[in-house]
């Protein structure tokens, strides 16, 4: 038996079979079988990064018929002279990979054996099963014991491409994206296995890089394909697709230490892995991940396929190289890819596995973040736990959580709306969205702002006027948007998102998405609202009433409006009304946008007298409260334009620019699998210029811990949107031009309007935009009216 980390059988659960019935009166009996169990576990080291086990260290799993050969006394004939070497066998997969929490049962026969010229052959087969479940059948399986001399003049493999050609039965559907490269050096093949396939494949995957887990191929010790050396796919001696892959071996190799005692040799199921690996890694380059953001590499069940394994590689071996020969490609619903993988060490056909099918299949990262922990995500300053940004593990309901036939729409529920199972957000209703078609998401962590659904009025299902849900935010005293802010008040951008996403769920909860057969996207059109009242860390829930008031419909499209009433600790802080439309993503390839003046988009594009880099601009992002905030929350890269006396006013008139960046937390976490800038952020980017234009005028200085208010109290504010911004866009500019500047007896503020531009396209207004700088003397003492005005200065 191997010795750990390849030793996989934790216990023997019993044994039928005849002790040493190999050298007993009757050695042509010697038969049996043998129970063994592996349990699976959140710490396995051979996990991937969906919390599975990968197939070909399921197959080894099934390695106790080694014990069961000594048990029958094969040791007593071989006296340490011949070495153990698998020869093949036939594999089918049954259902999916074994996960985490796992246990594995298998049953391995010995069905028989016979000799050669000294060689003996065993005859074998085995079924795992996980609670009763077959997952993996092991049949005509053939292993021998061989000398050192004739394990080194094996000749390999018989097994010649051109002898074989595929039918014309399987699919050959081309790339969904056409891929630049034909070979990819180490760094490229590593940045796949680590989630990052923007950085492997180059030009045309840059929106991968707005995946929350990105299907890969296997990282760590599990890594086994070096450099990719040839990609085409319509290469290969079928003209149907070839790929190699090449990875130099060393006596240093971790497998080499416990694969076996005193016989170093690398397993014939990590070839089968390698060969899995190539595969994967073919299926991503063919551009099939790209729009499959979560979903995960497993064989294709029930389709049998032949491993051969006739070589070895030692530790005096150089090289392995894995080539995959294509013999269909199925573009979905999914991608599938059917092949004959060779192994070849040192020039040696080593290992030949024949109708090997691969595919991707929909999968949730809640499901294995709930097993194994959530991950870390990179933010603009330090790598930070998705916990500390907002909740994932160790989350306990504290308030009233509704419930609808039994099913309770808690923390659980609504993580599940974001990240999970679709049936496990809402019922078993929406088990059609558990498979290949998309709906409609909530945001993920730290995006993520509502804690429970406290109560819900309507049927679910029933798209009905009038529908409601209260949905309650316990706010945290170290949320991640207090300290990029200042730590005083949660920023505006913060509180949209309390008051609207609840009005997406409820959109969910009626069943929107179950009135059509399309997939739907869910985009914020347009709102008005008031604040008048402040979040602080002292805060302890939010809670926020929102009414389904209107649905009508036109073909595919469904548009809803609500009303939204927001509570901090029972005290009125937001009123808001809004409109929400589900659109198909056609409506969305050609992006028009508001209707602007010819003046309008000539200034957007004015130069301007001079740009200042916010990024190197401590002054404005300095210790005071009265700053712009830090690097995860700050919306802003550069001022391009600021005219102090432009604008009808004459107050002046700002522009700003960001770069997108695909790898953005924000496009991670709203939403999963349709990555879209929010919309609050984009207003958020307002704000922080309008904040910007009372630094640049020297309003915060002389003010004792001045600080800014997040938005200008009793004023309505009021958006519209008609475009997104999502990773494929390149630029966003915001124009904006400030109509009041004043004091009263709060303290100076100005008011503006301004737009804000997608590549050259105006996809949102807002007007009635406002800020203050006050002391830092905590909250506002909003609800009573507008400040009184005392001064005006132009």
């Amino acid at each position: 038996m191997p010795e750990p980390p390849m030793l996989l059988a934790d216990r023997v659960l019993g044994i039928d079979a005849e002790p040493a019935a190999l050298v007993g009166p009757r050695p042509g009996r010697a038969t049996g079988r043998i129970w063994t169990e592996t349990d699976v576990r959140a710490d396995s080291w051979y996990l991937d990064t969906t919390g599975r086990m990968p197939a070909g260290l399921m197959v080894e799993a099934g390695q106790a018929d080694l014990l069961l050969l000594s048990w029958l006394g094969v040791d007593l004939l071989n006296r340490g002279e011949r070495a153990y070497r698998l020869l093949g066998c036939e594999l089918t997969f049954h259902g999916g990979p074994p996960e985490a929490g796992d246990t594995l049962r298998y049953e391995i026969h010995i069905d028989g054996h016979a000799e050669h010229r000294g060689v003996r052959v065993f005859f074998f087969h085995y079924d795992c099963s996980v609670d009763g479940e077959l997952r993996l059948s092991v049949r005509h399986g053939r292993a021998g014991f061989f000398t050192p001399a004739e394990l080194s003049g094996s000749g390999g493999v018989r097994w010649d491409p051109a002898d074989h050609p595929p039918g014309d039965g399987l699919p050959l559907d081309p790339p969904a994206v056409r891929c630049e490269l034909s070979a990819f050096p180490a760094e490229r093949v590593r940045a796949l296995a680590e989630g990052r396939p923007a950085d492997c494949f180059g030009p045309g995957w840059e929106a991968a890089a707005a995946h929350v887990r990105s299907p890969g191929t296997d990282g760590g010790r599990l890594r086994l394909l070096h450099e990719v050396t040839e990609f085409d796919p319509a290469g290969g001696p079928w003209g149907r697709g070839y790929l190699r892959a090449e990875t130099p071996l060393s006596p240093a190799d971790w497998f080499f230490a416990g694969h076996f005692k005193n016989d170093p040799c690398m397993p014939g199921t990590l070839m089968l892995q390698g060969g899995l690996q190539a595969m994967a890694f073919y299926l991503a380059a063919m551009g099939f991940t790209l729009d499959r953001d979560g979903w995960r590499f497993e064989p294709v069940d029930e389709a049998p396929f032949t491993a051969s394994c006739r070589g070895q590689a030692t530790p005096d071996s150089r090289r392995v190289v894995y080539e995959v020969f294509v013999r269909g490609v199925s573009s979905g619903p999914l991608p599938t890819l059917h092949a004959d993988v060779l192994g070849t060490v040192d020039g040696t056909k080593a290992f030949h596995g024949r109708d090997v099918a691969l595919r991707l299949v929909p999968d949730w990262p809640l499901s294995h973040w709930r097993r194994s922990g959530p991950p870390v995500v990179q933010t603009s300053g330090a790598p930070v736990p998705l916990p500390v940004l907002g909740g994932l593990a160790g989350h306990r309901d504290t308030g009233r959580v509704a419930a609808v036939d039994g099913f309770s729409f808690g923390y659980a529920s609504l993580l599940a709306c974001a990240w999970g199972r679709p049936s496990e957000a809402f019922g078993a209703a929406y088990t059609p969205f558990d498979g290949t078609r998309r709906v409609a998401r909530l945001p993920g962590p730290p995006y993520h702002f509502m804690s429970r659904v406290a109560q819900v009025d309507g049927e679910p299902g029933g798209m009905r006027e009038g529908s409601s849900v209260v949905a309650e935010y316990d706010v945290p005293d170290l949320a991640w948007y207090f300290e990029q802010s200042g730590g005083l008040t949660m920023p505006f951008a913060v509180l949209l998102e309390v008051a609207l996403q609840p009005c997406g769920w409820l959109a969910s909860y009626v069943g929107s998405a179950l009135t059509t057969g399309s997939d739907l996207l869910f985009r914020n059109l347009d709102g008005s609202g008031t604040v008048t009242g402040e979040v602080t860390p002292a805060t302890g829930t939010v809670r926020t009433r929102a009414e389904l008031v209107r649905i009508s419909r036109s073909g595919d499209m469904i548009i809803e409006s609500f009303q939204v009433r927001c509570t901090a600790d029972g005290v009125p802080i937001f009123q808001l009304s809004t409109v929400f439309g589900y659109f198909p993503p056609s409506a969305f390839a050609q992006q028009t946008g508001l209707v602007v003046s010819a003046r309008d988009r000539a200034r957007i594009d004015e130069p301007g007298p001079g740009t200042a880099d916010l990024s190197r601009r401590p002054a404005h992002r300095g210790a005071g409260a009265a700053r712009l905030p830090g690097p995860m929350l700050l919306m802003l890269d550069r001022v391009t334009g600021y005219w102090p006396r432009a604008g009808r006013a004459g107050l002046g008139r700002l522009r700003s620019e960001k770069d997108v960046d695909p790898a953005e937390w924000f496009f991670r976490a709203h939403f999963f699998q349709d990555p879209v800038q929010p919309g609050s952020l984009g207003i958020e980017a307002m704000c922080q210029l309008l904040q910007y234009y009372l630094l640049e005028r020297g309003v915060a200085e002389g003010i004792p811990n001045a600080r800014f208010e997040p938005v200008l109290p009793d004023r309505e504010v009021t958006w519209t949107y008609r475009g997104q911004i999502t990773p494929a866009n390149r630029l966003i500019r915001v124009d904006m031009e400030i109509l009041e500047a004043a004091r009263d007896t709060r303290g100076a503020y100005a008011t503006a309007e301004a737009t804000l531009w997608g590549d050259g396209v105006c996809i949102y207004r807002v007007h009635g935009l406002g800020v203050r700088v006050v002391p830092g003397d905590g909250p506002a003492p909003f609800g009573t009216g507008a400040a009184r005005s005392t001064a005006t200065s132009g």
